[in-house]
């Protein structure tokens, strides 16, 4: 196979070009690579427009560069959809990095520096690229398309737009630029009925669009055989599309309770379709029938989730209908196809059913998984694994998107939240990557030579919570923790912590120590003494700038809990945080 030296010397006789009427996306493509290899190299690569004669053999970026067209078939970029790129190095030399769309373009030209630099953006803040003297590369093709048309790991750390755009996550949250390829925005992805059916304005003169429970109406769920209640939501969506025309997803969702209308009419559908998703889906499809008709390229969100989870009999949602499925009453210690196959009865049986049904029925169907312990942020969750496996079982059932939720708070979390972020992008991009390479990957480039170390305490975290139930609520007494494997995780991140190379290594391991800390300050039984330990935690905490230990909750209230009760077993009294996750 040819090989090309781009560097060799400290010069290079290439020149990038990109195209003189490029996008913005584009041209940030090309100056990304310009700039990447100019940091791992110290040579500086000229980058012009096709306006500007060819002086020398060129890396072409972008299909409408020069003459890109020599290089790629209109097949190969038609295959390549809306987010995946080709990276062709050609028997002259000439390198062509392009996506059918700009977007794909910059994942190729990342795509391009990992391949022969070994870039990496690892989380918000910490990057690698080989420094080298040489860049020699071979006569070669790389196509690569998403698995996923959605992919969104919704940890605070991924919100940041370059970690996004270079893990090629494009999630709605993000700040993701029109320049870092932008995303498909959603105007909310969460429940919206009561937004769009506020109940302070409509439910005092009209209880009747609102559900009836044991013959009462109650300002819970809006009642979805109503004409009026499918009319007003149906305005209010619309002029929240004309408001808000960047945006593409609009959500059509339930609130966030179980208290659906049990109306004579919403009853008979719902007993016909045999789940409570069938009046879900006839309304929604409602509403995104009138949609289509002023924004036909915009797409209508719902949920299917807790009571509207199974498939409905005979209704179908819309084609412009994304329907999310949600697994909040599963259990994470184990993959959900090992947990079904065990036990028919687990929850996981259920959920892959759901999984089942609702592909069968609809093109566009959206997960939305759960990826740390929402009562505990800083409580090991080791899901790695079992992570992994559940994103490859989605590909194989046709699911179209995936969203993993973090810990979204400011300052986010420890429990290797960072390190899951990180192997989100990667596994929602390709399903089949190397589980192990990805984490050691990471592991390696963060935390140095402390890595071994954390490795096996992931590795023995993963074993530990095996036949057990790990639900994203389990307390910190749960039967998958006990004193023995504690103090082998203490001792694990003490060697590491002991083996950091320099003090910016030995902080973001000491960040995720605070889990084991965590751990071992909520099983202190003496309360004075319980104490103290919450107080010298609260201060890392702090240090860190975290601000949520437990989802939603004041952190100051949050240590008090823990002072209160051991296993901080006593919440009573305090108020939730609700707040727009931005």
């Amino acid at each position: 196979m040819k090989t090309f030296e781009i560097i060799k010397n400290g010069r290079s006789s290439y020149h990038i070009v990109g195209s003189y009427f490029a996008d913005e996306c584009e041209r940030f493509a090309a100056s990304e690579l310009q700039k990447y290899i100019y940091e791992a190299t110290d040579v500086l690569i000229p980058f012009f427009s096709d306006i500007c004669e060819k002086r020398s053999i060129e890396i072409i970026v972008g299909k409408d560069s020069r003459n890109a067209r020599e290089y790629v078939t209109e097949y190969e970029l038609d295959s390549l959809g809306d987010e995946g790129f080709l990276i062709r190095v050609a028997d002259d030399g000439t390198v062509l990095i392009c996506g059918n769309k700009s977007r794909g373009t910059l994942y190729g030209v990342y795509a391009f520096l990992e391949k022969y630099l070994n870039f990496r953006c690892l989380t918000s803040k910490i990057e690698r690229i080989d420094h080298v003297k040489e860049l020699v590369i071979k006569a070669d093709s790389v196509i690569e398309k998403p698995d996923f048309e959605y992919r969104d790991a919704y940890f605070r750390d991924a919100f940041n737009g370059n970690f996004a755009s270079k893990n090629r996550l494009n999630t709605s949250i993000a700040d993701v630029s029109r320049e870092k390829g932008s995303n498909t925005k959603f105007f909310s992805a969460h429940h919206t009925f009561e937004t769009l059916l506020p109940s302070k304005v409509y439910y005092e003169k009209h209880p009747e669009y609102y559900s009836e429970i044991d013959g009462a109406r109650v300002p819970k769920q809006p009642c979805l055989s109503n004409e009026n209640v499918i009319r007003i939501m149906t305005e209010n969506v619309i002029q929240q599309i004309k408001e808000n025309p960047h945006c593409k997803v609009f959500s059509v969702a339930q609130n966030d309770n179980k208290c659906y209308c049990c109306c004579k009419k919403c009853r008979e559908i719902d007993e016909r379709e045999g789940s409570p998703s069938g009046s879900m889906i006839t309304f929604v499809n409602r509403v995104a029938e009138e949609v289509e008709k002023v924004a036909p390229d915009v797409l209508i969100h719902t949920f299917a989730y807790q009571y509207t989870r199974h498939a409905p009999r005979y209704v179908r949602p819309r084609h412009n209908v994304i329907v999310r499925l949600c697994n909040i009453e599963c259990e994470f210690s184990e993959p959900f196809e090992v947990l079904a196959s065990r036990d028919p009865s687990n929850r996981a049986s259920d959920f892959i059913k759901d999984v089942k049904d609702w592909t069968r029925i609809h093109d566009r169907v959206y997960i939305w998984d759960y990826a740390v312990n929402f009562s505990n942020y800083l409580q090991p969750f080791p899901n790695f694994y079992q992570m992994a496996e559940n994103i490859r079982f989605y590909k194989k059932m046709g699911v179209k998107g995936v969203l993993e939720e973090g810990n979204f708070s400011y300052g986010g979390g420890a429990a290797m939240d960072q390190l899951k972020a990180y192997l989100i992008g990667r596994l929602l991009w390709d399903a089949n990557g190397n589980v192990d390479e990805i984490i050691d990957t990471f592991l390696s480039d963060v935390y140095g030579k402390g890595a071994p170390f954390i490795k096996e305490y992931i590795l023995r975290a993963t074993e530990s919570v095996k036949g057990h139930v790990m639900s994203i609520y389990s307390g910190p007494d749960s039967s998958y923790f006990n004193d023995a494997d504690i103090a082998e995780y203490d001792r694990l991140f003490k060697r590491a912590m002991e083996e950091a190379e320099t003090k910016e290594i030995r902080e973001r391991i000491e960040r995720e120590y605070l889990s084991i800390e965590y751990l071992k300050t909520v099983r202190v039984e003496n309360d004075d003494e319980r104490a103290k330990a919450v107080d010298s935690l609260a201060e890392k905490v702090v240090h860190f700038k975290l601000t949520e230990i437990m989802e939603r909750r004041n952190l100051y209230d949050s240590f008090e809990y823990l002072k209160r009760s051991r296993y901080a077993k006593d919440r009573n009294g305090q108020y939730l945080l609700y707040y727009v996750v931005k």
